[in-house]
């Protein structure tokens, strides 16, 4: 069996996790300007019979959804599925030393990326003609734009609803039942399986009603979560925040004080997590909105930015940071937590 060792360039933790945030705010800067013009070349390209009959305000819209779609497929939904659900099972079979193994991992996960959304979308699209790939990638007609767009946009929020049904099955289940059943990888495939069930019901059931105007007889048969995009996106954002918060820094907490084993412990953070999506953004908008910090943009957006970028450097404090403070430095676990 081949052990794995990860050697540090600095000793301290805040220096550490400093460099690595500078490196990648460094490389996104570079690479998503990069990532955006090669995918609008490349769709530009595959759709161009589409979009010239469109003309340049829906054709640039759909252009617009399609690069942010490939990132959603490529890199979101797979970090999902092969680092939080999978452990990076498998990065070291091609390269056994950075930086080769996390290049050669990242080409896998596209291409995983770009086979999940073949198979996912794909398979509905036989049915639904904004999902159907022909008309989602190879557009004709302006009307094909049209239905184009809307698949796109409803497919690339998959991406949210994986983070809302997948992202508990770790953080919140511990990857219950499956946990401890088999070895790796079976163990991780069975809770990405099953998961992955869990997702596409709730990107039916939540997000596909958000972007599709469907009728019969023209009356509308579907009707936005919460009335309007920017307060379920606020909604979602409240939830992912505390489902995340126990597995990223609070150690288990605070489910931990109601419940100590699964599915229990999962069943009450999912409770946490919905009552803060219920919950927070209310709290959050009774603060934000008398400040009018963007004139004419809906409020729900203002919160569900503000709840977003605490998500995201929670995230950089568990995975660059390493949770500081550690035990170590700080032996009580209340004011551990709170301090992270």
């Amino acid at each position: 069996m081949t052990e794995n060792m990860t050697k540090r360039v600095f000793n301290n933790q805040l220096v550490t996790g400093s460099a690595a945030l500078l490196l990648c705010f460094v490389a996104s800067v570079f690479l998503w300007p990069l990532w955006s013009s090669v995918a609008q070349a490349f769709f530009s390209a595959l759709a161009s019979k589409g979009l010239a009959a469109a003309g340049p305000d829906l054709g640039g819209k759909l252009v617009g959804a399609m690069v942010e779609g490939s990132f959603f497929w490529m890199v979101i939904n797979t970090w999902i599925w092969l680092t939080l659900i999978m452990g990076n099972y498998g990065k070291t079979r091609f390269a056994k030393k950075q930086p080769m193994a996390g290049i050669s991992y990242l080409l896998t996960a596209w291409i995983l990326g770009i086979f999940a959304f073949l198979l996912l979308i794909g398979f509905i699209g036989i049915w639904w003609k904004p999902f159907n790939l022909t008309i989602m990638l190879t557009p004709v007609t302006a009307g094909d734009v049209a239905l184009s767009l809307e698949g796109w946009e409803a497919s690339n929020f998959f991406a949210l609803a994986a983070i809302l049904a997948q992202i508990p099955f770790v953080s919140l289940l511990q990857k219950w039942p499956f946990a401890g059943t088999s070895k790796q990888p079976t163990e991780s495939l069975g809770v990405l399986a099953f998961s992955t069930v869990v997702t596409y019901i709730v990107w039916l059931a939540l997000i596909v009603p958000s972007f599709l105007h469907l009728s019969i007889g023209g009356e509308p048969i579907t009707s936005k979560p919460f009335g309007s995009w920017p307060a379920f996106v606020a909604f979602c954002q409240a939830f992912v925040l505390f489902s995340i918060m126990p597995a990223e820094g609070a150690e288990q907490y605070p489910m931990k004080l109601f419940a100590k084993k699964q599915p229990y412990v999962g069943l009450v953070g999912f409770l946490i997590a919905l009552a803060a999506g219920f919950g927070l953004p209310p709290i959050i908008k009774s603060f934000v909105e008398p400040l009018q910090l963007v004139s004419g943009v809906p409020v729900y957006v203002v919160v569900a930015s503000l709840e977003l970028s605490v998500i995201v450097f929670m995230l950089a404090w568990h995975h660059l940071f390493d949770d500081y403070p550690s035990e170590k430095i700080i032996t009580n676990t209340a004011i551990r937590i709170l301090t992270r």
